[in-house]
């Protein structure tokens, strides 16, 4: 991408990222109702997406300084976190389903804000604590029909508290891997974390895996394959790419149509359900992190882009 992007065409890219990330739950869901594994699957994804995100790396910082020792044990280190984070995302996701483990995964931003307020040694502010509050009386509303009728099990809860445990893992490696990656690049540090995700799996195919986890049927392959690129690598150039030109403030408006996407798309392809008192607490979780994000800078974006032009004729202005 060069300078004559457009902002509009980083919005696109930027949309398109979070539509791409919100797939991952549904392709993962048809790759495992192929037969494939959960184990298989998990190896299989990161074997096709571990060249691409160091291609990617190559291109987009094709003159950067060589990684230091440090850069290697730090990137691979913080990367244990990320790969806590994608397991449990995934076993949440065979547990409960490709919508409701998306909405366990998107508390991520108010865990950072604890985690930076606990780093800075002070007690959340009001707001925070209100946020904490209504998003997990939404997650509440959100399990309550399953769980109430006595149906959620314990595969349920394994899920949920999976989902959680992803959640936490994944706000821990986001407030630890920005010094890492403001040393040496995000794309960079994208592949060096996944490598640590790689090296994981390495260790379980070879002490750990069962036989059935080799055995990859044509169907699960194909649906892993678009996994990688469409949910996983495309997105991650399309949002780098993206927040260059449009920033962070406006790609964290954009990034709450991930959830409602995988919801759609859930019930679509997936034929997953959303009752009315789950479809509220959806409207309380993504309210409350919007909430979160919906500050500073993307406040004043929204509200320039909402009020009327000061032309003479109230037109507003071509853009």
């Amino acid at each position: 991408m060069n300078h004559q992007t457009t902002p509009h065409g980083a919005f696109i890219m930027v949309l398109l990222a979070n539509a791409g990330f919100a797939f991952k739950g549904i392709f993962a869901k048809l790759a495992l109702a192929s037969g494939i594994t959960l184990g298989g699957m998990l190896m299989l994804r990161i074997a096709l997406a571990m060249p691409l995100y160091w291609i990617a790396a190559r291109t987009l910082s094709p003159v950067a300084a060589p990684l230091t020792g440090r850069d290697w044990r730090d990137g691979l280190l913080i990367g244990l976190l990320f790969t806590l984070a994608t397991v449990a995302d995934f076993v949440a996701i065979d547990r409960l389903g490709a919508g409701p483990s998306r909405m366990l995964l998107f508390t991520y931003p108010l865990m950072v804000q604890l985690l930076v307020a606990w780093r800075a040694r002070r007690w959340p502010t009001r707001r925070e604590l209100a946020v904490f509050v209504v998003c997990y009386g939404g997650l509440a509303l959100l399990f309550a029909p399953r769980g109430l009728a006595g149906d959620l099990g314990p595969a349920g809860w394994i899920g949920i508290a999976c989902g959680l445990v992803s959640a936490a893992s994944y706000a821990c490696f986001l407030v630890w891997v920005q010094d890492t990656a403001r040393r040496i690049g995000s794309a960079r540090c994208t592949a060096l974390t996944n490598t640590s995700t790689f090296l994981v799996f390495c260790g379980y195919a070879l002490l750990g895996a069962s036989p059935a986890d080799f055995a990859i049927p044509a169907e699960g392959l194909g649906w892993v394959a678009l996994m990688v690129v469409i949910a996983t690598v495309l997105p991650f150039l399309l949002l780098f790419e993206g927040i260059r030109h449009t920033g962070a403030a406006r790609a964290s408006l954009i990034a709450l149509s991930g959830p409602v996407i995988t919801l759609v798309a859930a019930w679509a392809i997936l034929d997953e359900r959303l009752l009315p008192l789950q479809g509220l607490g959806l409207v309380l979780i993504i309210g409350a992190i919007g909430s979160l994000q919906l500050g500073g800078d993307a406040l004043a974006w929204l509200v320039r882009r909402l009020r009327p032009s000061s032309r003479p004729d109230g037109g507003r202005a071509i853009r």
